[in-house]
């Protein structure tokens, strides 16, 4: 398992393009997620354009693959820390934390 931590370079987001650039990426988000490639993704709720998403990807390059595709990673326009982790114990009702 792996843990991305994605912050934004936000003074190297074009002027006028930041909405845009969001959309891309929540489809591309969206579209992992619903592949199964991410498992969770989400919002830093005390730092702004930051999050994480977790992925059961088998190797690091795989990640590297995935993350490759988003549009913030081409242009540089976003810093990606990939950690690999063991999930030791998994809550039964993890579900129900959804939006929290």
């Amino acid at each position: 398992m792996f843990i991305i931590n994605q912050t934004l370079k936000a003074d190297k987001i074009p002027a006028g393009k930041g909405e845009e650039l969001f959309k891309q990426h929540v489809a591309w988000f969206t579209r992992h997620f619903e592949a199964g490639n991410f498992i969770l993704v989400g919002p830093y709720a005390d730092k702004e354009m930051a999050g994480i998403m977790i992925s059961p990807a088998e190797s690091k390059e795989a990640v590297e693959k995935i993350l490759q595709e988003d549009v913030y990673y081409a242009d540089g326009l976003a810093d990606y820390e990939v950690r690999s982790f063991t999930a030791g114990k998994v809550a039964a009702n993890f579900a129900e934390f959804a939006g929290q």
